[in-house]
């Protein structure tokens, strides 16, 4: 069934918006594995610290001032953000089947929003990134919108291309210039040849 879009109910959740918090979300998840590949890494840490590193983004991208319809509502591990003063939140889920409680419960930042939206409208909204079925598709991020009664209503997608980074040239090591290596024939030295033979 296709689900109407976010901004039908809410124009301040527009596509660029989300498309730009999506990115955010998925150049963290994608640093993360690049960084923590070695064999003692598993699913809890990636996971721990993936978590970490896109709260801590969206947290400094709120306050860099350089978007005006981005703000923190509650800095807790519970993050509540608002974009254009819709309160969200964020996931690592199924969007389809979604278990998490920031996907299935409204925060008490999200109770006030919920408490006057009309019947049928959504009144909760969480960004969920689907990693597939064991997590081996490409992620994407689903953006859902649910009305009080856990009903899910509007739905936007990201892409699901894996974001290439450029390295700027300070951080690539340069070339070192070596000399041309010199090969002359090796000389016997009479006085030191009895002590090469033994």
């Amino acid at each position: 069934m296709n689900l109407p879009l976010p901004s039908t109910f809410k124009s301040g959740l527009s596509a660029d918006r989300l498309s730009l918090i999506s990115k955010w979300l998925l150049e963290e998840l994608f640093a993360t594995e690049d960084d923590l590949n070695r064999d003692t890494d598993g699913g809890y840490t990636r996971g721990c610290a993936t978590f970490g590193r896109q709260r801590s983004r969206i947290i400094k991208e709120a306050a860099s001032g350089q978007y005006g319809w981005l703000s923190i509502s509650n800095y807790g591990n519970d993050l509540v953000f608002t974009i254009d003063g819709v309160p969200c939140r964020f996931s690592n889920d199924d969007p389809s089947n979604p278990s998490k409680d920031a996907v299935l419960i409204a925060n008490r930042h999200q109770q006030e929003f919920q408490e006057f939206a009309e019947e049928g409208d959504p009144a909760r909204f969480c960004f969920v990134i689907d990693r597939g079925i064991n997590e081996t598709s490409d992620p994407k991020v689903v953006f859902l919108g649910f009305t009080p009664t856990n009903e899910t209503v509007c739905k936007w997608e990201s892409d699901s291309m894996r974001m290439l980074r450029l390295e700027s040239s300070d951080n690539v090591v340069q070339p070192v210039q070596v000399a041309k290596p010199q090969v002359t024939p090796k000389r016997r030295d009479d006085g030191n040849a009895e002590s090469a033979s033994m």
